[in-house]
C-alpha cells in the first residue's frame, strides 16, 4: 500500500489554481523529489500530502486514511515535516533540546507535559543528527547548517512514518547542503523512512532519491525513475532554460 497516493487532486484558492489534476503515489521506504521553478507549486504539494492543506477536488490518501479536516490533526502526529529554513532572531531564549523537545507537543495534546520518554526521544534525535553537542545551545545561535539539523531532530521526535522537507538546504553553504543531503539519506535507511522533499539541489539526487516529480505552473509534467529524469530535454522543459547533462564517474551532473 502506497504511503501517500493523491488521485487528481486539485488545489485552488478563490480563482487561483495552485496546483491541477495532480496524481501520483509514495512507496513505502522511498525517496521522491519533488522538482520545478519558484511558484509551481511545491510546497503547496509538500502540505497537501502533511494535511496542512485540504484539496479542492480529488483525494489524498496518506497512511491509510483519507485525508479531511476530521483526521488532518491526527494524521500530522504521524508525519515529520521540516518547512524553509529561515533565519532565527539570535535573542531567542529557547535552548537547542528545548526546541527538539516541542517536536513531542503535537502528540502529547494540550496541557501536558514532556515525560521520560518525550525527553528521551528528544536526546535520541539529536543523536541521531549528531547534534548531542548542541543540546544547551540558544536556538538563536546556530549555523544555518545546525539549525537545519535541529529542525530535523524536532521532526523526528514525531516518529514519524513520512518525514516531508521543503528546500531542506536552501539558504546553506555548499558544504552544510552536502551534510543535510548526506544525513537525510543515512536517516532514511537507518530508519526507514519514506522521504518526501522539495529541492533544488539536482545534483546529489541520484545518489539520495529513487524518484522525480516535476511541477509547472501547478501540474505534474513528468514523474518517473530518478536517472531517467536526468534528461537534457526535460530538465530544460522543466525550467524553461537550457541544461546540459554530463557524466562523470558514472553519474550525471546538471549544468544551467
Amino acid at each position: 500500500m502506497p504511503v501517500v497516493s493523491c488521485d487528481t487532486v486539485w488545489v485552488t484558492a478563490g480563482r487561483r489554481t495552485i496546483l491541477r489534476d495532480c496524481s501520483f503515489a509514495l512507496s513505502p521506504g522511498s525517496c521522491t523529489a519533488v522538482l520545478g521553478p519558484n511558484g509551481a507549486g511545491k510546497s503547496t504539494l509538500l502540505k497537501l500530502c502533511n494535511a496542512l492543506v485540504l484539496p479542492s477536488q480529488g483525494a489524498v490518501t496518506c497512511l491509510g486514511e483519507r485525508i479531511s479536516a476530521k483526521n488532518a490533526r491526527s494524521l500530522r502526529k504521524r508525519i515529520g515535516y521540516v518547512s524553509q529554513f529561515r533565519s532565527m532572531d539570535a535573542g531567542q531564549p529557547i535552548s537547542v533540546f528545548e526546541s527538539v523537545l516541542s517536536g513531542s507537543y503535537g502528540r502529547l495534546g494540550l496541557f501536558r507535559n514532556p515525560r521520560k520518554r518525550e525527553h528521551d526521544l528528544a536526546h535520541g534525535a539529536l543523536e541521531a543528527v549528531s547534534g548531542v553537542h548542541l543540546a544547551s545551545r540558544p536556538l538563536g545561535h546556530l549555523s544555518g547548517g545546525e539549525a537545519q539539523r535541529v529542525a530535523i531532530a524536532r521532526a523526528l521526535v514525531q516518529e514519524p512514518e513520512l518525514l516531508v522537507l521543503d528546500e531542506p538546504t536552501a539558504s546553506l553553504d555548499w558544504q552544510a547542503r552536502r551534510d543535510i543531503l548526506h544525513l537525510i539519506g543515512a536517516l532514511r535507511r537507518r530508519m526507514g523512512l519514506t522521504v518526501l522533499m522539495a529541492t533544488h539541489e539536482l545534483n546529489a539526487l541520484p545518489e539520495l532519491c529513487d524518484t522525480i516529480i516535476f511541477l509547472k505552473e501547478g501540474g505534474i509534467v513528468w514523474r518517473g525513475p530518478v536517472h531517467d529524469g536526468f534528461c537534457e530535454t526535460r530538465l530544460s522543459s522543466a525550467f524553461d532554460t537550457p541544461v546540459t547533462v554530463l557524466r562523470h564517474d558514472k553519474r550525471p551532473v546538471v549544468l544551467v
